[in-house]
């Protein structure tokens, strides 16, 4: 048994689970666990101390004491975390359940890379690789698939080079409990649970009791399962593959119990959420809830098998008491033999015949067992979101400060403490900052967030036009003390994104607009929404006769506006239904006749500013996130408005509103972050079947 085993993992879950069983095996083994999971908005990934008291847990060691170290690392610095550390045994556990496959396929890559990179020097006898089972295939996830199965030949390739044993595991995604508060949501009954919670969270901040008459409605499950492991089971059969000394270097794959119907899942994991889950036979007559489920599925039907088929069993191991021990795929049949030496070409041990189905056990997980399951994710899921802020708690602290501009006091605000440029992030005209609270939650853990209280509309404040605007904003930054930042605009705040970044083009990093507006006089007329017509109609009458305020207080507060988006399109239903956070937020403008004269001048003096004409200058990349339903702002517009932007991204979310960043924070954030940080890949690394990206063939938006 080796002295010092390092377990270098992507996953923290499944890495830490391995790390558990390595100390129960042994005494007098020493552990390291490297994790390489990486934060996400809406995901935090664990931190040491979190780790540390995983595995003892799991071990049930009251205490491993210095038998465990861990190390955390994101993918791309673990290689200065391994320079001096030396191993008997290392595991590269890169499984790909990221939710985004590609950004995923590259934190594997590079974790994989660095730990063989260091293999000679960690002066490992043995290496062990874990990654996904499924076998290459021509679909939407081929490349990814065989991003994998490279993976596993560069593995081979760096073991015979280096002269060390090789192992390489094949395992399903499993199912434990502790994957929410890890920010992990491994593929198959994770994300089904997780669409569940978050649907039931979006409607139900809307209207608490709606599922009390309501069901969900389900197309696509017929002739479906899914595999359900526990994740102790997986990480036992692992470790019997890999652990043992004397196992030739092969090939093999976690058995994984027999699939449970997919409609059989779904009506217990809806039962333990509180919602009536109802197969239908297809997509006809879904409500826009039922739509929302259906697409945030659509990757758990990917994952599923086909039920019918018989399972294929594993392959008999060889006679000689070499072969894995019972239970565990046998290694492939290119690999069961004497490994090859090692040549210039890949040799064919490294790349073994696909199975044609993952070897599975004799019977699925039971239904005690699937409720008892479902349960206990059910109820991390909520410990997990009351960590990052959902269901209307929002930890985010915003420091407030004053700065003096125009003779007059502006209140900043700041939150987080990121390196690099900060986010600046442009209100709407005539707003307060509710909106956004909860998307300034999601990205504070990530980055520097700033954000200032729009002026113009206060019975105290003098005229503050679309130029006052901008000194505001240079204000901002100074008092920010950055040279550059990312621009964030929400609804009218796009429009002053654009012209400042004219003014003040080196300032400006990259450009977001959060359901932007883009209306100008004399262009585009003919795409406003519904709301934005009777908006510019009554904004126009007010700047002429400011008398009659009064009499149009009424006409005007949005209250579920945005329940439809372009003319024809399906109702939201409940998911146009104005969130309860934001039914005082949305009145601030009209709450009396002189705030509203303020607001429409602003509006009327907006509508006024080309900023068609602007875009086609602007040379930072650019970011649109609109929404299907939107009903003030309109998405039609908005894509329109895109094409004039050089170097624009445009992406579309299914079934969401004009708040749709206070409604889906998350995925909001989460675009935000992946965008700051590689505007040029957005759309592969955040590609979700809820969005829909417009690009063209030269990546500008269409």
């Amino acid at each position: 048994m080796p002295q010092r085993v390092l377990i270098a993992g992507t996953s923290a879950l499944l890495a830490g689970r391995l790390a558990a069983r390595c100390l129960s095996a042994s005494g007098d083994t020493e552990v390291v666990l490297l994790s390489a999971a990486v934060s996400r908005p809406g995901a935090i990934a664990p931190d040491r101390k979190e780790i540390a008291s995983f595995v003892a847990q799991s071990a049930r060691l009251p205490d491993p004491g210095g038998r465990l170290t861990v190390v955390c690392a994101a993918p791309e610095a673990v290689a200065g975390e391994l320079a001096g550390l030396t191993a008997d045994q290392v595991w590269c556990v890169v499984p790909g359940w990221d939710r985004a496959p590609v950004r995923g396929a590259r934190g594997d890559a590079a974790l994989a890379g660095s730990v063989l990179a260091a293999l000679p020097a960690l002066g490992a006898v043995g290496y062990v690789h874990v990654g996904p089972d499924g076998a290459a295939d021509d679909g939407p996830a081929g490349p990814v698939r065989r991003g994998y199965r490279e993976l596993e030949r560069r593995a081979v390739e760096a073991c015979l080079d280096a002269g060390v044993a090789w192992r390489v595991l094949r395992t399903p995604p499993v199912l434990d409990d502790q994957a929410p508060v890890f920010g992990e949501c491994p593929p198959g009954a994770h994300r089904l649970l997780w669409a569940l919670h978050a649907v039931r969270t979006e409607v139900e901040d809307r209207v608490p009791d709606w599922f009390e008459r309501h069901p969900l409605r389900v197309a696509g499950a017929a002739g479906l399962g899914l595999t359900l492991l526990p994740a102790e089971q997986a990480a036992e059969e692992l470790w019997r593959a890999g652990a043992p000394g004397g196992l030739p270097d092969g090939f093999a794959t976690v058995p994984a119990p027999a699939p449970v119907p997919l409609a059989d899942v779904l009506a217990r994991a809806g039962a333990v959420h509180g919602i009536d889950v109802r197969p239908v036979a297809d997509r006809a007559g879904l409500s826009a809830a039922d739509r929302l489920l259906d697409l945030r599925l659509a990757d758990v039907r990917a994952q599923a098998v086909r039920l019918g088929r018989p399972a294929e069993a594993p392959a008999p191991g060889p006679s000689d008491g070499t072969g894995p021990a019972a239970g565990v795929g046998a290694p492939e049949p290119a690999a069961a033999g004497q490994p090859p030496a090692p040549s210039t070409d890949l040799p064919e041990a490294a790349d073994p015949p696909p199975r044609s189905a993952t070897p599975t056990l004799a019977a699925p997980l039971s239904a005690a067992a699937q409720w008892e399951s479902f349960g206990s994710v059910r109820a991390y899921q909520a410990v997990a979101g009351r960590a990052a802020g959902t269901a209307g708690r929002e930890d985010v602290s915003l420091r407030r400060r004053t700065v003096e501009v125009a003779g007059r006091p502006l209140a900043v605000y700041e939150a987080g403490d990121g390196d690099g440029p900060p986010l600046v992030v442009l209100n709407a005209l005539g707003q307060g900052p509710g909106f956004l609270t909860r998307l300034c939650a999601r990205l504070a853990p990530h980055h520097r967030v700033v954000t200032w209280q729009v002026r113009g509309t206060e019975r105290d404040d003098p005229p503050w036009r679309a130029g006052d605007q901008l000194d505001d904003l240079e204000a901002v930054l100074d008092a920010a003390g950055a040279d550059r930042a990312h621009l964030l605009g929400w609804c009218t705040g796009a429009k002053i994104a654009t012209a400042f970044q004219r003014r003040r083009p080196d300032a400006v990093a990259s450009l977001v607009f959060l359901n932007a507006t883009f209306r100008q006089n004399g262009r585009w007329d003919g795409l406003d929404t519904k709301y934005e017509a009777d908006l510019a109609a009554v904004c126009r009458a007010l700047d002429r006769s400011p008398a009659k305020a009064t009499r149009m207080l009424g006409l005007l507060a949005p209250g579920a506006a945005g329940g439809k988006g372009s003319p024809g399109a399906r109702d939201a239903g409940v998911l146009g239904v104005l969130s309860r956070a934001l039914t005082d937020e949305v009145r601030r403008p009209f709450r009396d006749a002189e705030v509203l004269v303020r607001y429409a001048r602003q509006l009327v003096d907006l509508w006024r500013l080309d900023s068609a004409a602007q875009a086609a200058r602007v040379t930072a990349p650019v970011l649109f996130v609109c929404s299907e339903f939107d009903g003030i702002s309109s998405p039609a517009r908005a894509r329109e408005a895109a094409r004039c932007f050089p170097r624009a991204r445009y992406a579309e979310l299914a079934v969401a509103g004009h708040y749709a960043p206070h409604d889906r924070p998350a995925l909001v954030a989460e675009l935000i972050t992946e965008f700051v940080r590689a505007p040029d890949e957005v759309a592969d690394l955040v590609r979700y079947a809820e969005i829909t990206w417009h690009i063209d063939t030269e990546g500008t938006a269409r």
